[in-house]
């Protein structure tokens, strides 16, 4: 149902909320503006006036699964002690993510490609992004390791590689489940860290 004309904010969330459904039933290919102004149940021109592209709508929509994403694991960090359950329980739900927003389009490179696109989508997914790997920064912190920029890198890449290979018809050609694989990483990377830490 589409919200009462006047209500700025309630249009954007339909227009959001449409997006999020046809990417999430359909795929990518489904993210048309004509197709989320349908859905939305508002002219095309008023789509283009809260998003001016479509890099700019999957970007919101991206920083805001981000967003719930960080939401979401907060209260599960504050259970886990360890790193390894820590390191399992990030990639786990960014595998999901991933699945959803990452598969199917690199929307980083897109929006570097053009600095002059979409600022304020942009500043929203990169804000949103940094948060997230806030959680990483305070377990590398609190670890006390000596290149905390690398480590953070290296985190951030495995768990972004290990969504890919599982989301990808890549995992079809895998023995190893994703339990299995996510839990032998994060103890790779303790054992990994450990050494660093004494050298």
């Amino acid at each position: 149902m589409a919200t009462k004309w006047g209500d700025r904010e309630g249009r954007r969330r339909d227009i959001l909320r449409a997006g999020r459904m046809l990417l999430r039933e359909k795929g990518l290919v489904a993210l048309q503006m004509r197709e989320v102004a349908r859905e939305a149940g508002i002219a095309l021109g008023t789509v283009y006036r809260y998003f001016p592209t479509k890099e700019a709508l999957f970007a919101v929509m991206y920083a805001e699964r981000l967003d719930q994403m960080y939401a979401e694991l907060e209260p599960v960090m504050n259970q886990l002690a360890e790193f390894e359950d820590q390191f399992v329980a990030v990639a786990t739900m960014y595998r999901d993510v991933y699945a959803e927003f990452g598969k199917e389009i690199d929307i980083m490179a897109i929006l570097g490609q053009r600095p002059d696109l979409e600022p304020e989508a942009r500043d929203q997914l990169v804000t949103a992004a940094l948060r997230l790997l806030s959680w990483f920064r305070k377990l590398i912190d609190d670890a006390g390791v000596d290149e905390p920029d690398l480590a953070v890198t290296v985190l951030w890449s495995t768990v972004v590689g290990l969504a890919n290979r599982f989301t990808s018809a890549r995992h079809e050609v895998l023995t190893h489940a994703w339990d299995d694989t996510v839990e032998f990483a994060a103890r790779t990377l303790v054992r990994g860290l450990a050494i660093e830490r004494s050298l």
